[in-house]
């Protein structure tokens, strides 16, 4: 059985700040090793190999930016299988996180109980949207300020994204000091802003 670890995400941008994980990805055939899920992406290589066909953004983002560690058959098995197939789901993608964000801005006009969670879906879907964007422009920017950086930016103040920035670390690494009413309130009176550039990069994908 062989087996091929890699780093990838913000490690491999050179974007590494205080709040930055290091993700790993292990490629594996059969049981995995004792490997510790929280730290590694654990995929098998006949999935890999899927993700590559579909042209899966992830596929594309490992392509772009990873970084072999080790390869115990000596063989750079992401690099093997050269570039990605098209990426053709642009806009069920673009549509999926569209709504996700629509979805978690209106929980969070009705309630503040959860808004770090919310607001931390927000960031996803944000991100993840200029993303799929970016890739089915074919320049694809995996960048967690994607929104800033692609062809048409996300023109919302600097502190409202940063407050969506917090959210994400703080709902899944539980890293940072919590966000104060004003920072909530701060993000959600860009809600508006943010909804009406998402318009404008699914006009785009839907050309």
């Amino acid at each position: 059985m062989s087996t091929h670890y890699y780093a990838f995400g913000s490690i491999c941008r050179g974007e590494v700040d205080r709040s930055s994980d290091v993700d790993l990805l292990a490629c594996i055939t059969g049981p995995g090793p004792d490997l510790d899920s929280e730290k590694f992406s654990i995929y098998q290589h006949a999935r890999l190999r899927d993700l590559w066909a579909e042209g899966n953004p992830f596929a594309w983002h490992l392509y772009l930016e990873s970084k072999l560690l080790f390869s115990s058959d000596g063989v750079d098995f992401l690099g093997s299988l050269g570039a990605p197939g098209a990426y053709r789901s642009g806009i069920e993608d673009c549509n999926k996180f569209a709504r996700l964000f629509t979805e978690s801005a209106h929980q969070l006009t009705q309630t503040h109980v959860n808004a770090t969670f919310n607001l931390s879906c927000m960031f996803l879907s944000v991100r993840n949207l200029a993303t799929c964007y970016s890739l089915w422009r074919g320049s694809p920017v995996f960048s967690r300020r994607s929104p800033m950086l692609i062809d048409i930016p996300l023109g919302v103040e600097a502190g409202a994204f940063d407050v969506l920035t917090r959210a994400r670390v703080l709902s899944t690494r539980g890293i940072g000091v919590a966000l104060t009413q004003e920072e909530v309130m701060l993000a959600l009176r860009a809600t508006t802003v943010v909804q009406a550039w998402m318009s404008q990069l699914l006009a785009e994908v839907r050309r």
